[in-house]
């Protein structure tokens, strides 16, 4: 066995070892888009341009290829794929006469083209003005990307990337007679309702006629700019929302207004269409698109068009009176009878008001707070975020904290004392970054001087910079010095720590900005230093450590994902294991019976959205299943044992947002649902 690295930091470089061992193979979807892009609005330039690029094209010949791998040579030299054609229609590209004003289809259809040729047959500013706009969508290309590839939700993702609309307005700014970026944006009602589905069977029948005339790949191009609006008919923010009634020439609040509206109905009506719990309206989108493009290709083989009574796209998508009625759990913020919600806070309650200007609505909006990401249908103050992550410390055996963020971004305690919850929220006890990962440590004070720090939370601040957070018996809570080291972490970072005596020796584990190694701090004899640097890792991996004393040397254990989705450990030994989806949540506990081996259990989340874990001891046992479905990805848990493993309890996050208990008193023979429910609604 290897020294007590606690006694001497620097042996660490010569103990630790990488070693996989299988448990199965999980291999993620490839993400066929090859220009996905966040944007503030939620459902443009990425979901388009990823739904659009998820269908097949039949070409001329009969020969089938992906979207995504198919080029359109436009008129005027740019080559884009279906997605990107089908992203930036109507956002970027169209006039000033929105399609769905036209007064008769042929009216309709001559606007469509015009709109269509803004993007493909203009010179003056084409192709480098689109070629621009792409190079700038680029930026959010592998956040998004990742997050697919990883089998997380890109809205994390998206919340953590820049604005960018004043670059795109920049790049369009001064076109002729074609309104810039945030130009189309007021008068984009092309893109809501019932002018959606006019803006849509105008481009179809357009890109139809052109099949029946022979000319397929210009059908296709030209369908690709209609799909857009097809495409807004599955999201929530669009289905709802008044667009036209919301805009008056020169008043810029009503825009605003309804775009407070889109963006409520877009976060808590349906949600994002590539969101993990929006999955059926998203198959159901690219459905819909699936057989838009089909009917194109059928026009073009039989020279023959459909009836737009007919079109097959319709049969599919969501229809608007499902998404206006009362029944929808979150009542509309405006309505077409010019109403707005009486209370803007009360998201359940169908009331409204006719007395109401749109300056001081949207001026309420703005400072209410209620719109800051993320936006929850309950703006109760200490709710759990969507996605918080969870540590918990147990400092002494039924009595424990569990730690958590709020919506705002504060870390928030639920307390367990002597096996009861405290009832309620507890205050805040600091700021975080959203979407902060979060680590604890704790040691019983029945074992330790007064002096001694009982819980240290671990957590990064607004600048993605380390911090520790500790509570000590007579102190409270307090900030401590780590934060001086200035360790900036990366964005997508996990955290772990563990804590092991005599003494406070501390050992943390993270990813750095610009790095995809894991880093070890140490905190020994009353001095934070950076430790070991461990393998490369998957880029936000889930980290767990366990740390323990056998024959009076110290082990620690770190385990993580790496780059193929294996689940790794770091440790003195040689040891291997298996895949796990992308971004899986990874906890591990570790006890020592006197006279025997230690005893680790590792969880983690499956592909089947289900909390598993397998257990060593003189080896490792079989996967065994703790909780069965749920657990769906960007969620997080935590596992703490009390009393050498023959108490265990896991708190979790599902997709309504409630962080759960889940209890073994067995020795983990059986498990049974908890009394927590932290963010229920009563």
């Amino acid at each position: 066995m290897s020294a007590d690295p606690s006694t001497n930091p620097e042996a660490h470089d010569n103990v630790i070892e990488d070693t996989d061992v299988a448990f199965g193979h999980v291999v993620p979807v490839p993400n066929q888009n090859k220009k996905p892009v966040k944007n503030r609005l939620g459902f443009e330039y990425m979901e388009h341009c990823f739904i659009g690029d998820s269908t097949k094209l039949t070409l001329a010949d009969g020969q089938q290829v992906a979207a995504s791998a198919h080029k359109f040579a436009l008129p005027n030299g740019l080559n884009l794929t279906y997605g990107q054609i089908n992203g930036l229609a109507g956002d970027f590209y169209g006039t000033k006469n929105p399609i769905s004003d036209g007064t008769d289809d042929q009216d309709r259809s001559v606007r469509f083209v015009a709109a269509y040729n803004s993007l493909a047959v203009d010179t003056t500013r084409q192709p480098k003005e689109a070629t621009d706009i792409l190079a700038v969508l680029q930026a959010g290309l592998n956040a998004v990307n990742n997050a697919l590839a990883n089998h997380q939700d890109p809205s994390i993702a998206y919340s953590k990337l820049p604005d960018v609309s004043i670059k795109l307005e920049y790049i369009t700014f001064g076109r002729k007679d074609i309104p810039g970026y945030l130009g189309l944006a007021r008068i984009n009602w092309d893109h809501f309702g019932i002018d959606a589905r006019t803006a849509y069977n105008a481009g179809h029948a357009t890109a139809i006629l052109k099949a029946v005339n022979g000319d397929l790949e210009g059908a296709y191009a030209m369908n690709a700019f209609a799909d857009h609006f097809l495409e807004d008919s599955f999201s929530a923010g669009h289905l709802r929302t008044p667009r036209r009634l919301l805009h008056t020439p020169h008043n810029l609040a009503s825009d605003v207004c309804a775009k407070f509206m889109h963006d409520e109905d877009g976060a808590i009506g349906l949600n994002r269409a590539l969101d993990q719990e929006a999955a059926e309206n998203s198959r159901r989108c690219v459905r819909a698109v699936q057989a838009s493009v089909d009917e194109v290709y059928k026009a073009f083989t039989s020279r023959t068009a459909p009836s737009p009574a007919d079109y097959a796209a319709w049969k599919v998508a969501p229809t608007l009176d499902s998404a206006r009625a009362t029944t929808q759990a979150l009542a509309t913020l405006f309505t077409f009878k010019k109403e707005r919600r009486k209370t803007l806070s009360a998201r359940r309650v169908w009331d409204f008001k006719t007395n109401w200007r749109s300056f001081w609505t949207a001026a309420e909006c703005k400072l209410s707070g209620l719109w800051n990401s993320p936006i929850v249908i309950d703006s109760v103050k200490h709710t759990p975020s969507r996605w918080t992550d969870i540590c918990i410390a147990g400092p002494r055996i039924w009595s424990l904290d569990v730690f958590y963020q709020s919506p705002s971004g504060s870390l928030l305690r639920s307390q367990n004392v002597d096996g009861l919850w405290t009832r309620g929220f507890n205050e805040p006890i600091t700021d975080a970054v959203r979407f902060t990962p979060l680590a604890s440590v704790d040691w019983d004070s029945g074992e330790q001087a007064s002096e001694f720090t009982l819980i240290r939370v671990y957590y990064l601040d607004r600048d993605y910079v380390l911090q520790e957070y500790c509570y000590s018996e007579g102190s409270g809570w307090y900030a401590r010095s780590i934060g001086s080291m200035n360790i900036i972490a990366a964005h997508s970072t996990r955290l772990a720590a563990v804590y092991y005596g005599p003494g406070c020796h501390i050992r943390i584990y993270l990813q750095e900005a610009g790095s995809l190694n894991i880093t070890e701090v140490c905190h020994d004899d009353g001095r934070w230093f950076r430790g070991e640097v461990l393998r490369s890792a998957l880029e936000g991996t889930s980290i767990a450590a366990v740390t323990y004393l056998w024959d009076s040397n110290r082990e620690i254990r770190v385990y993580f994902q790496k780059g193929d989705l294996s689940l790794s450990e770091y440790s003195h030994n040689r040891l291997g294991w298996n895949q796990v989806p992308g971004g899986s949540p990874i906890d591990a506990v570790v006890w020592v019976p006197s006279t025997e081996n230690a005893v680790i259990q590792v969880y983690w989340r499956d592909i089947n959205d289900s909390i598993v874990m397998s257990k060593r001891h003189t080896v490792w046992e079989p996967v065994a299943t703790v909780l069965q479905g749920g657990v769906t990805s960007g969620f997080q848990f935590s596992v703490l044992q009390w009393d050498q493993g023959k108490i265990l309890r896991i708190y979790w996050q599902g997709p309504d947002h409630v962080l759960r208990e889940h209890c073994n008193d067995n020795s983990g023979q059986s498990w049974f649902p908890g009394s927590l429910k932290l963010g229920a609604i009563e």
